[in-house]
């Protein structure tokens, strides 16, 4: 029998996403202002107020929509230089990997789920570059929903994944914390999902994830049950 497979959500799963954005865009601030000294006044909030603003004007990947709103905020400031929008997203890309603070329980499940048979993979909305992380190489699978042609909660991503993986929904246990990306969405696909809620958020009504837990401490337990059923 194929192993089974546990997919995992990034953002707000495995770390937590504003903490990483903000000491990114941060960073990014800080590299363009040593470039070019007359930058010195861009701010991390004025990059997020930007972002928002070409993201509700225009159609993209998020690298595009980030590559179009550091230009305007270059361009608000009157300076026509091509390749320095380019260069900014390099070094928020580079800066967001060197930004993110992996939660203190994400090793250890993963530790015990390899141990235990199952395939790990990653499916998420976002474009967080993992594989500039040690923990990619645990990943069997990692699905970008721009990728994808489409995002969770719709069928794409889910589908992508299993196309890499091979594995079928009856061995499948989606984890993220999104109740609508991904326990309805993973539900709708016939996956299994457990909703990994660590703010203690109440369950909206209508709403069974297949398990609920407050980190991945004891996940690996949990789809034992989950797939031992199946």
């Amino acid at each position: 029998m194929m192993p089974g497979v546990v997919s995992f959500d990034l953002d707000e799963t495995l770390w937590d996403f504003a903490p990483m954005m903000d000491g990114s865009l941060a960073a990014t601030v800080e590299a363009v202002a040593r470039r070019r000294p007359e930058l010195a006044g861009v701010t991390v909030e004025e990059l997020h107020r930007v972002r928002g603003e070409v993201g509700a004007e225009c159609e993209g990947t998020y690298e595009a929509l980030r590559l179009e709103s550091f230009r305007r905020v270059l361009a608000a400031r009157g300076v026509d230089d091509p390749a320095l929008p380019r260069w900014m997203v390099d070094t928020w890309m580079a800066a967001r990997v060197d930004s993110v603070a992996v939660h203190a329980d994400v090793e250890p499940a993963l530790d015990e789920l390899e141990a235990r048979g199952y395939l790990l993979g990653a499916i998420t909305n976002g474009n967080f570059p993992l594989d500039r992380l040690p923990l990619a190489r645990r990943m069997a699978f990692v699905v970008h929903a721009e990728h994808a042609g489409g995002a969770k909660p719709g069928a794409e991503p889910f589908a992508m994944a299993m196309g890499l993986s091979g594995a079928h929904p009856s061995r499948w246990v989606h984890v993220g914390d999104s109740i609508e990306s991904d326990v309805l969405g993973a539900q709708a696909f016939g996956l299994r999902a457990v909703w990994i809620n660590r703010r203690g958020e109440p369950l909206p009504e209508g709403v069974t994830p297949e398990a609920e837990l407050p980190s991945l401490q004891g996940l690996a337990d949990v789809v034992d049950r989950l797939l031992g059923a199946a």
